[in-house]
């Protein structure tokens, strides 16, 4: 229930994001993910490839 919660929130903001806010959106999601659920793994396609993008502007992916 918890997953889905914070998928739907997530989803949400993004939509609504603008161009300055999404990284933040997306930075926040993924430290709360990863403090609740340990990791990164397994994420939904659609969500795995907007925290990809956010994760190749830090230069940590090609």
């Amino acid at each position: 229930m918890l997953k889905e919660s914070l998928l739907n929130s997530f989803r949400n903001e993004v939509k609504n994001s603008s161009a300055e806010s999404f990284p933040m959106f997306v930075d926040s999601f993924t430290n709360l993910w990863d403090y609740e659920f340990g990791s990164l793994d397994n994420l939904p396609h659609d969500v795995d490839e907007l925290v990809a993008d956010r994760a190749i502007e830090y230069g940590l992916m090609e």
